[in-house]
């Protein structure tokens, strides 16, 4: 098999379209001037449509957590305060994310595999009503766990406060509506339900989260990720380089083609084609003797964990997988290492077909 490429189901990255691996691959463009700037802008403008936000969308060069790092540091100053949900893995890699920013984190702790209760935020602002932002992730991939966002982002505007979202693994492949429920700042990446490579993350900020940053300019969080700096470059350098770096100009003609496809099928048409797969692969796993971690009613439309069937610990399942049948999925984070396997349908390229091959290989994993 050395020269058949590895499938690829796990979370992120994916395997985009060959469309959108034909743009990648094309000539490198110069990343200013009148012609990329237009297609920048027209790659931003279908992102604004994906985030559900009439506000400023930005493409950082980098990964997920770039994004993360640029909304929670522009917005907060050190010593602030900053409600950080926390049920799995990337939860904790926001504590982190603020805490490197100086932050006083007050963590709004849930059970691995369950979602937040907003009544917990609404409590955690009564304890600490100098609270400046929430912050939590939309899907924990390391749980499939998908949190209320819509519930509990407007807590933080009755307490003055602003919501940031990580929305790394679930753009494009769950819904959002990110003005109408009242985010005011969110990150993804590219690798994952917007169909193209690595190496962008895609940034949104509201006019609200604009006024907030604004409140205190002086935050000493860097250059490089501070969301103020891209907006100067986007409205002083608009019409020839809105960026205040050299742009991965190859990865956003990539996005492009994504972003268009995914406009194309339609969005909606588009998530239920993913939760369509979701309960077909659950149906599978359950065939071969594999119960899903979490249940239907609260399922991930794009990844799905399930436990093995006797205890074996998974990442003998996971390299079975992958040096047995070339295909990588992945296995637990953290507190569920070598507990549950988790197999990514996040691309826009998987078909039921896909998941017959991984369900037939995981059916005769030998024991």
């Amino acid at each position: 098999m050395e020269n058949v490429p590895m499938k690829l189901m796990i979370p992120g990255p994916i395997q985009p379209d060959d469309d959108v691996l034909e743009a990648m691959g094309g000539p490198v463009q110069a990343h200013y001037g009148p012609a990329f700037t237009k297609l920048y802008n027209e790659t931003v403008g279908s992102l604004k449509s994906v985030f559900g936000t009439q506000g400023d969308v930005y493409l950082l060069v980098g990964s997920g957590s770039s994004g993360l790092d640029a909304c929670i540091g522009s917005s907060l100053s050190t010593g602030e305060k900053i409600l950080v949900g926390i049920n799995g893995f990337f939860g904790q890699r926001l504590k982190t994310i603020a805490e490197n920013n100086g932050l006083v984190v007050v963590p709004i702790e849930e059970e691995w595999g369950k979602p937040f209760n907003p009544e917990d935020f609404e409590a955690a602002f009564q304890a600490n009503p100098d609270a400046r932002a929430i912050a939590l992730v939309h899907l924990e991939t390391s749980t499939t766990i998908v949190n209320p966002v819509a519930q509990i982002a407007p807590i933080a505007h009755r307490y003055g406060a602003i919501c940031i979202l990580d929305a790394v693994s679930s753009l494009g492949g769950l819904p959002m509506q990110m003005d109408a429920w009242g985010v005011d700042l969110c990150a993804s990446a590219t690798q994952k339900c917007l169909g193209a490579p690595p190496g962008l993350s895609p940034v949104a900020v509201t006019p609200r989260a604009w006024e907030f940053i604004d409140r205190n300019p002086n935050k000493a969080h860097g250059w490089y990720l501070n969301l103020c700096v891209w907006r100067q470059y986007a409205t002083e350098w608009w019409d020839w380089h809105p960026y205040p770096i050299t742009m991965a100009t190859n990865n956003v003609a990539a996005l492009k083609v994504s972003l268009a496809k995914l406009l194309e099928e339609g969005i909606e048409t588009r998530l239920e084609r993913y939760r369509c797969l979701a309960m077909y692969l659950r149906a599978g796993l359950r065939r071969i003797g594999m119960q899903p971690y979490t249940p239907d009613a609260i399922l991930a439309p794009v990844l799905t964990a399930a436990y093995w069937r006797n205890g074996t610990p998974t990442c003998q399942i996971v390299d079975y997988m992958s040096e047995v049948h070339n295909i990588k999925i992945s296995g637990g984070l953290g507190k569920l290492k070598d507990k549950i396997i988790r197999v990514g349908h996040m691309s826009p390229t998987v078909s039921q077909a896909d998941l017959d091959q991984v369900l037939g290989a995981l059916a005769q994993f030998p024991n």
